[in-house]
């Protein structure tokens, strides 16, 4: 094999590459995380469901431990429109104990620095989506 690099046979150019960077930039730029970050501040470990109008409900992958967070949601694009989103936490023994609607602007404000807090007894839900 030679010392030779690819591009001297033309197969990566530095032009090809620029325009595979920027495609792939315009392609990620375009995903858009729907859904919130969650710490569940009760004292039991708690399922969590969420939806959306274009979700049905969906499981955490796991029960959210006291003290610990979770991101609940999915990777939407922009023609989608930012929907509502609905969050339902159960106790151990299967009772709803938080049911809480959250707008886009709501959503876009929960981070892993600025978790939504799950506490039973919070039942604010609004509509089903």
């Amino acid at each position: 094999m030679s010392g030779a690099s690819l591009t001297t046979h033309g197969l990566v150019t530095p032009q090809r590459l620029a325009v595979w960077l920027l495609l792939g930039t315009l392609l990620v730029a375009c995903d858009r995380w729907v859904g919130v970050t969650l710490r569940n501040d009760g004292t039991e470990a708690l399922t969590v469901v969420w939806s959306s109008s274009s979700v049905r409900e969906t499981p955490l992958r796991s029960v959210l431990d006291p003290g610990k967070t979770a991101e609940a949601g999915y990777i939407g694009g922009p023609p989608d429109p930012w929907p509502n989103f609905i969050v339902k936490a159960f106790d151990p023994r299967g009772t709803l104990v938080y049911c809480r609607s959250f707008t886009p602007a709501q959503q876009q404000s929960s981070s892993s620095r600025n978790p939504i807090s799950v506490k039973p007894g919070d039942q604010r839900c609004t509509q089903s989506p």
